[in-house]
């Protein structure tokens, strides 16, 4: 059976069990990828060595976030193959993949930006709003916008994320439940936040949403901040970079990394420092100061 054939199969049976922004993301891996390299040979030729070359030469100028999706699938449709018997010995054994490049650095926005940001003058009071909850809250862009009213408790003041927005297929817009257990989680509000909530129109189902209350544009969205960022007088960086900012701020102020994790969502507390470690102020500071009470 040709390899582009296992993959349609593999795909099609995979598809029950992931989201489908991830179908698709495997989809085009499959489509740009993998069946111009070897859709038009029979599964049984394909050997490990030329599953080794063409890894190495795809890392040589694809994103390492790339070269995962291609690994990943290449790794599951040929145990795919094996499983259906359409292979006796699976060729996707001892490759190498080159290391990850080292993580870029965290930018944030300082606090003087986010004032810059936030006070702009003439500006869609939608978008301004949406970027003061996610610098306030460390909410993905995702949750902000699938965000419901419902969500949002005014009396213990607090709001659940309860599901998010992916992007699949030519944009289509889906509503799910966030990807990991850890990222369905209570967000406790500051005052400003709560009177910012309490100040806006709630006559439809989403907290943000456009005149009709349909769900909004996640590109949209980095547009029109894009364009808050030049009407700031602000350096542009990405709309993540609030969330990095909102972790960035309670680390600063000696917050716990737990309630840190707790609060972006993430599965681990490793995730968390090995992120934003290098912010917390006096880390060696501190344990300098163990050893000089020592003897």
């Amino acid at each position: 059976m040709l390899y582009s054939k296992i993959l349609d199969l593999w795909i099609s049976e995979k598809s029950l069990e992931i989201r489908n922004s991830t179908k698709w993301n495997y989809i085009c891996t499959i489509n740009r990828e993998l069946k111009p390299a070897f859709g038009d040979y029979l599964v049984k030729e394909i050997t490990r060595t030329m599953l080794q070359d063409y890894i190495l030469k795809k890392s040589e100028h694809l994103k390492t976030e790339t070269i995962i999706n291609i690994t990943k699938v290449l790794s599951q449709s040929f145990k795919f193959a094996k499983q259906e018997g359409y292979v006796e010995e699976n060729p996707y054994v001892r490759i190498k993949v080159p290391k990850e490049q080292s993580a870029k650095e965290i930018k944030v926005f300082t606090q003087e930006e986010i004032a810059a940001l936030l006070n702009v003058q003439g500006f869609h009071e939608q978008i301004v709003d949406i970027v003061n909850i996610a610098y306030r809250t460390g909410m993905r862009i995702g949750e902000i916008l699938a965000l419901k009213w419902e969500d949002v408790n005014f009396e213990q003041e607090f709001l659940m994320v309860r599901r998010t927005v992916s992007h699949c297929q030519n944009g289509v817009r889906e509503i799910c439940a966030p990807k990991t257990k850890a990222s369905t989680r209570r967000i406790d509000l500051d005052k400003a936040t709560m009177q910012m909530l309490l100040s806006m129109d709630r006559t439809g189902d989403f907290v943000f949403c456009k005149k009709d209350g349909t769900i909004l544009s996640r590109g949209g969205i980095c547009q029109s901040f894009k364009r808050l960022c030049r009407a700031a007088d602000v350096s542009y960086k990405s709309f993540h970079t609030l969330r990095h900012t909102h972790a960035s701020v309670l680390l600063a102020a000696n917050v716990h990394p737990k309630i840190v994790q707790e609060r972006l969502g993430h599965a681990k507390i490793s995730t968390t420092m090995d992120t934003y470690s290098h912010l917390i102020p006096g880390m060696q500071k501190v344990a300098v100061d163990v050893f000089n009470t020592l003897c």
